[in-house]
């Protein structure tokens, strides 16, 4: 079985856009966490996000960056140097390992399915810095095998990446299932990869999804125990 990562696995605590809106609020620039999540799927949409940098110098210039088109974007009244010190101070906050928790269904279907003797693994499209999330939130050593797009040089939903990361687990590619949040970038990818798989929509985000989909890690429905 394999996992994405961010969304699936973990996530962020506050989410970006309250980490954006709270640090301009620092700034007495308050903004509506709703438009700044708005401004965040139109930027993340048109210019992707800052997940293949190989370092942290690297990380912290195209995450400000990336924080700062945000900001732009949700039209923030600011001047200039005040815009771009929330754009760092917010970049900082989400580079910070400590900042990302697990999920609370994540170690119960761990738990179940190592006393299944499956094999897991994950395939995201993130740089090295998950790895240290992985080691902060103690999922490092769960895993069969963690594929990154920025060490295989190949980001989802390219079938490629899938067909490596069931490879290293030793499994055939229509018995793999992969459970991820993007419609895009998991589901499509999965598919066209020949994997079985399966949204999970922990918001009720993807209401018009037609495949399969669950809301939480317990609604899984594998012959796990036979």
């Amino acid at each position: 079985m394999l996992f994405d990562a961010a969304g699936t696995l973990f996530d962020l605590v506050p989410p970006i856009q309250d980490v954006i809106a709270s640090t301009a609020a620092c700034h007495d620039h308050p903004c509506s966490p709703a438009c700044v999540e708005r401004a965040l799927g139109h930027v993340g949409g048109t210019l992707g996000w800052p997940d293949d940098e190989s370092d942290s110098v690297g990380r912290t210039r195209a995450w400000t960056v990336f924080a700062r088109r945000i900001i732009e974007e949700a039209d923030l009244p600011a001047p200039d140097a005040v815009l771009q010190q929330i754009a760092e101070e917010a970049a900082a906050t989400i580079l910070e390992p400590a900042n990302y928790q697990v999920f609370p269904d994540v170690a119960p279907l761990i738990k179940r399915l190592a006393a299944a003797d499956i094999r897991i693994g994950i395939v995201s499209n993130f740089d090295d810095m998950l790895f240290d999330i992985l080691d902060h939130t103690g999922l490092s050593t769960l895993f069969d095998t963690v594929l990154t797009s920025y060490r295989t040089g190949i980001s989802k939903p390219d079938p490629r990446i899938f067909h490596l990361a069931a490879r290293a687990i030793g499994t055939d590619v229509a018995a793999t299932h992969y459970i991820g949040d993007s419609v895009y970038s998991d589901m499509g990818g999965a598919h066209a990869a020949g994997l079985h798989g399966i949204l999970i929509d922990r918001d009720g985000k993807h209401s018009t999804y037609s495949g399969e989909k669950i809301v939480s890690l317990m609604d899984l429905q594998l012959d796990l125990d036979r």
